[in-house]
């Protein structure tokens, strides 16, 4: 008999226990409180750790709050990007700090270039006419786009393709022009006669040489430098050797309207001029000082630097540096007083916050700030008749005697 696999007994099941619904919702529920507790945690201390602290959440709070007002309230439209730059803006402007402030991102790009002596333009400087219905031109850039153009000293603004500039801003006048970069740009002017033209321009990048020099009368070589921005340091540097080849027996610098730029500038040139020594001196928020020296190779012939309210920043030290190792006298005016150094810092956007960082000094420790500026050696106040200089008059003398 062949043997067959035998049929094990079936065991008998209990009753099948019943899914417990109450119990399971709670567990969810519950989950989802931890899930949403955890995830509320997470993004907290990820905000605290990229912005930094309650203080901040709360302003952002607020932030939100007013937004969400307008939103829900104001009648007409308001333009998002225009409420952010806004507010940025006078979260800046608060601080008090004149010389801290927040570009949009098209304010970022010209500062850029700026930085870099160039700008967006057609090459020529600017004024609001006195009656308001435009802007008179009151310089052209040699071989610039508008002298190209035939624009001239005198001409006036009055629109900039068809759109009029009566009543707009400066800054907003110079941002219309900068925005038409690497168009040809119908300019509507009013000439010397009164009479209206049109005229194309084209709007590009122009680079403008941050240092000038001659050799004057007598010896005496004059070295204008027009801002402490890229490639002055080393134009002024040029300058001077360029000048003493030539036979200058003494040096007049001009930082008269000069607002300042970059530190490495300011440097690179004090220590071509000064002996060894401290130059500069940098100190942070936490009070930490940082000191850059000079070398013992120098220029020793008499110098004089020519300076007024419009010298500040880098152009306050350099003075101020050179009055202090004895090695040049101040003629002139009053300058501004500005002993703080700023950092930009570009937001995620490409608008940026230009921000008071830290505190500079002289080489002999004096805070121009605190100070309120530099009195020149000699006071001299400028020309009335715009054809005279005895500013420079002065300086010339001085350092011929």
């Amino acid at each position: 008999m062949d043997n067959l696999p035998q049929e094990r007994p079936r065991k008998k099941s209990g009753p099948r226990k019943r899914f417990d619904r109450k119990c399971s919702i709670g567990t969810l529920i519950i989950a989802c409180i931890v899930c949403a507790a955890v995830t509320a945690g997470v993004l907290c201390l990820a905000f605290f750790g990229r912005f930094g602290g309650v203080a901040n959440y709360k302003l952002a709070l607020k932030f939100a709050d007013v937004k969400q007002v307008i939103d829900q309230n104001y009648i007409g439209d308001g333009d998002d990007t225009a409420i952010s730059d806004a507010a940025s803006a006078a979260m800046v402007t608060a601080l008090g700090d004149k010389w801290s402030y927040y570009m949009t991102p098209e304010e970022y790009v010209a500062y850029q270039m700026y930085s870099a002596n160039e700008y967006a333009g057609i090459g020529v400087t600017i004024q609001p006419e006195e009656s308001g219905g435009g802007y008179r031109i009151v310089a052209v850039s040699a071989q610039s786009p508008a002298e190209n153009a035939g624009l001239q000293v005198g001409d006036v603004i009055l629109a900039v393709d068809g759109s009029s500039v009566s009543g707009m801003t400066l800054t907003d006048v110079q941002q219309l022009i900068r925005s038409k970069l690497s168009q040809t740009v119908s300019f509507t002017i009013r000439g010397a006669d009164g009479q209206s033209r049109t005229v194309a321009v084209d709007c590009a990048v122009i680079h403008t040489e941050p240092v000038s020099y001659e050799l004057l009368a007598d010896g005496v070589g004059y070295v204008k430098i027009n801002n402490f921005e890229s490639g002055s340091g080393d134009g002024a540097i040029q300058a001077v050797d360029q000048l003493l080849a030539d036979g200058a027996s003494a040096i007049v610098f001009d930082v008269r309207g000069n607002p300042g730029g970059m530190l490495s500038e300011l440097l690179k040139l004090l220590d071509h001029l000064l002996p060894e020594g401290d130059l500069f001196v940098s100190v942070d928020k936490a009070g930490n000082e940082k000191v850059t020296r000079s070398d013992n190779v120098c220029v020793k012939v008499p110098m004089a630097v020519l300076v007024n309210g419009g010298s500040y920043s880098a152009a306050e030290f350099f003075a101020a540096a050179l009055r202090e190792y004895d090695w040049a006298t101040i003629v002139g005016e009053n300058t501004t007083g500005k002993g703080r150094s700023q950092t930009t810092i570009v937001l995620a956007d490409g608008s940026a916050v230009h921000i008071s960082s830290n505190k500079y000094l002289t080489p002999n420790r004096t805070d121009l700030s605190e100070q309120g500026g530099l009195t020149p050696d000699i006071v001299v106040p400028p020309g009335e008749d715009g054809e005279t200089d005895p500013q420079l008059d002065a300086a010339i003398l001085t350092v011929q005697r």
